[in-house]
């Protein structure tokens, strides 16, 4: 029987359960281990302890939380068990990829936004924009370097996925880099505002050959159009509804091998809550579901 690590971790920036740091007990509340249970997973639990009394500043207590949930994720793996994170912020995926700890591996990143800022180019000082620069070791060097497992992972291996909440600043460089992008619908770029093509074939074509390459799945609940709910503050028009979402998850399940999962970004407070829980719990069921069809080599080993 095929195991699950459910990892959690109810943090805003080390603080617990406020804002986005709410949703991944949210998530949990809505059947998620029964569900997986009936998929014949035994399930294992595991929450992230307590940050702030030790650590101060939300970097300095946002890496305590990516180090520990690397920890975690290592342990998972040598048990043969998939590693899911409920994560409040995006950051969290940096331990996931570090735990997983494999050379080889892709990063299917659904989210609305690119995550690519660094310390330099930010307006707004949001660390959680700047994790794909963290994860491409291109910032926060030094700070990357105590995350245990860690190695820098190249924006080639990288494919977006319903990003458009871009500031042109954000977009260019989006465009310019080596990475494979599947946009959403955006009124600010006139190329973004007559898309038509659905997200699972464009994402097809993005993805090309199929190569089972091992690939972490981040899904930062904003991906999704907000007209499913407000996912959190972030929640934007032009993303895919809850059906396209499950169809990205199945190409990503045909053409690369998932051997991780981060959901993150769910403020179960905002209009819509129980709408988006809902989707996102669908969406974890259904990726680690997808294993059960595999013909041959399971990806949760």
């Amino acid at each position: 029987m095929s195991r699950v690590t459910l990892i959690v971790a109810p943090f805003h920036y080390g603080v617990r359960h406020v804002r986005v740091g709410a949703g991944p007990n949210r998530i949990l509340a809505n059947n998620l281990v029964p569900r997986l249970e009936a998929l014949g997973f035994i399930v294992d639990i595991h929450e992230i302890s307590p940050v702030d009394a030790y650590y101060d500043g939300d970097l300095g207590k946002s890496l305590e939380v990516i180090r520990r949930v690397a920890k975690v994720v290592r342990s998972a793996v040598k048990d043969s068990a998939f590693p899911i994170v409920l994560a409040g912020n995006c950051n969290t995926s940096i331990g996931l990829a570090a735990g997983l700890d494999k050379n080889d591996l892709e990063i299917a990143w659904l989210d609305a936004h690119s995550d690519l800022d660094s310390p330099e180019e930010t307006t707004e000082g949001y660390v959680d924009h700047m994790t794909v620069s963290m994860l491409t070791g291109d910032c926060w060097k030094a700070a990357m370097g105590t995350v245990p497992g860690f190695a820098p992972i190249p924006l080639d291996r990288f494919v977006f996925c319903g990003t458009r909440d871009l500031s042109d600043p954000q977009y260019h460089k989006l465009v310019r880099s080596p990475a494979q992008t599947v946009f959403g619908r955006s009124e600010a770029y006139d190329e973004l505002a007559e898309l038509r093509v659905a997200f699972e074939i464009r994402l097809q074509q993005v993805l090309g050959k199929v190569t089972q390459a091992p690939c972490l799945v981040h899904l930062d609940v904003d991906c999704l159009d907000r007209s499913v709910g407000m996912a959190n503050e972030y929640a934007v028009p032009g993303g895919p509804t809850g059906r396209e979402l499950l169809s990205c998850l199945d190409v990503i399940g045909l053409m690369r091998c998932p051997v991780g999962l981060a959901l993150a970004s769910f403020n179960p407070d905002l209009e819509g809550a129980d709408t988006v829980a809902q989707v996102a719990t669908d969406a974890i069921v259904h990726l680690v579901g997808l294993d059960k069809s595999r013909e041959g080599q399971s990806c949760l080993v």
